[in-house]
């Protein structure tokens, strides 16, 4: 009875200690949850201004996503507001501003700013624990 009590806790898994998440790890778990994340962007009086959707439940990879739109959105929110001016049908708003963020590489802009946004968090958060 006892050879069997020692032989079943020895079948049992040993607890391996923690260890720090890899950079790449942390860079792919931030770049994972900042897919969930939805925003919006608004002209309020001539600046952009953003709202999340759609948290991640992470302030600092929600505010990964709100910087990037602004910062790749700013730059035009003049062209913007001149569309928005024109009071055209909201069809044709819609298909003018899509076609100057396509003109303008938004999403080229977008795709570099996340991805530095959350090389930034990635090294913050090593640097915190080290």
């Amino acid at each position: 009875m006892l050879l069997a009590a020692f032989a079943l806790a020895a079948a049992q898994p040993v607890a391996e200690p923690a260890t720090e998440p890899t950079p790449d790890t942390e860079i792919t778990v931030i770049a994972n949850r900042l897919r969930d994340w939805h925003g919006r962007w608004r002209l309020r009086k001539g600046a952009v201004a953003c709202k999340t959707t759609r948290s991640t439940g992470d302030k600092a990879i929600d505010a990964i996503g709100c910087d990037a739109l602004v910062t790749c959105i700013a730059p035009l929110a003049p062209r913007f507001a001149e569309i928005e001016a024109t009071k055209a049908a909201k069809e044709e708003l819609s298909r003018r501003t899509n076609s100057l963020m396509t003109e303008a590489g938004v999403n080229d802009c977008l795709l570099a700013k996340r991805k530095a946004g959350i090389a930034a968090l990635a090294a913050a958060r090593r640097s915190k624990r080290s």
